[in-house]
């Protein structure tokens, strides 16, 4: 008697086994498919003749966008995901370019990477996302606070809040969810000098990655 009970419950064991490993499998497929097909559009603003803000530090805001834009593009592109990048070089593109490319590849989310300024104010920091107003089609909105929330719990910024922005080409031409997220101010000289390290920019990463998947996911 006391065998056979042994063996149930070996049995049992082996069967929770079993269906946690099919379980794990099934996610794992569910989650490979949601990747596949879903294009990201990861914009590096600015470029070339356009250099955006220049830094208290002399820094340019466009070597920064792009700098992040490349890590995102990888930390994504390692996930799974299918990945755009309108630019992977210091060149020139105009606004209305990216969101036809973006509107062309039919991508499901646009994610357009800046750098803050605030004129003759060098104590504003903090990071900032813009959206445009959201529709029956998209929640640009709920988008852009997941977002936010993310990469300030990873870098310990200021909140500078989501400020919906009807005037953005990037963000009124595009068809899919869009958002620009403004990384830090360049006209501070801490945010500045943060914003030029791989440590800084990989925590903006990290929080914006993980902000798009608590969106996909629905929390």
């Amino acid at each position: 008697m006391k065998k056979l009970k042994t063996r149930n419950i070996l049995v049992a064991i082996v069967l929770v086994f079993m269906v946690f490993q099919i379980f794990r499998g099934v996610s794992s497929l569910i989650g490979s498919l949601s990747r596949k097909g879903n294009i990201i559009v990861i914009d590096p603003g600015h470029g070339g003749k356009d250099p955006g803000t220049i830094g208290i530090n002399n820094s340019l805001e466009k070597d920064i966008n792009l700098d992040i834009s490349k890590k995102l593009y990888k930390k994504l592109k390692g996930k799974g995901y299918e990945v755009i990048i309108t630019r992977d070089t210091d060149e020139y593109i105009e606004n209305i370019q990216r969101a036809k490319l973006a509107n062309k590849e039919k991508a499901k989310i646009f994610v357009s990477i800046h750098c803050n300024s605030a004129k003759n104010n060098s104590s504003a920091n903090g990071i900032q996302v813009l959206y445009y107003p959201s529709n029956k089609a998209t929640n640009n909105e709920l988008f852009a606070q997941t977002v936010l929330d993310e990469v300030l719990r990873n870098t310990g910024a200021n909140s500078k809040g989501i400020v919906e922005r009807k005037d953005l080409i990037v963000l009124n031409q595009t068809n899919m969810l869009a958002i620009v997220v403004e990384c830090g101010f360049l006209s501070n000289e801490d945010e500045a000098n943060l914003l030029g390290t791989h440590r800084y920019q990989r925590k903006i990463v990290n929080g914006i990655v993980k902000g798009l998947e608590n969106y996909i996911n629905g929390f």
